[in-house]
């Protein structure tokens, strides 16, 4: 009987020791040199996503779509002064981050609800 509660003391204290880690699960790491701060990427993946889903739902005018889908990714990209290569760059990392990435594309959705908010009032 001595030896259950011993293993059950242990059980129970190995758990508060692993609730007690001072790591918090959604810590991230530092973003390499070169990367967009995650504010940036967030806005930015938000309007690409909308950009995606017109081109899926042939909403783009013009004859081709690719060209057209291209086009307003550059303009996008450029008018928020990012290039292609930082964004792609920054998108690569934050997908490789399986603890972050959840609470990232949490962000994500709220800034889209936004945006069709300030839509919707318009």
């Amino acid at each position: 009987m001595m030896g259950r509660q011993y293993f059950g003391l242990c059980i129970l204290l190995m758990l508060a020791i692993a609730g007690c880690d001072p790591r918090y699960k959604k810590d991230i790491p530092a973003l390499p040199e070169g990367m967009l701060d995650k504010e940036t990427f967030i806005e930015l993946h938000a309007e690409l996503q909308l950009l995606e889903a017109a081109h899926r739902q042939r909403m783009l005018r013009g004859g081709d779509r690719d060209a057209a889908r291209a086009a307003h990714r550059k303009r996008i990209l450029a008018d928020a002064g990012v290039t292609d290569s930082a964004f792609s760059a920054t998108y690569d990392w934050w997908y490789s981050q399986p603890e972050a990435l959840p609470g990232l594309l949490e962000e994500v959705l709220t800034k889209l609800d936004s945006i069709e908010r300030a839509s919707a009032s318009n």
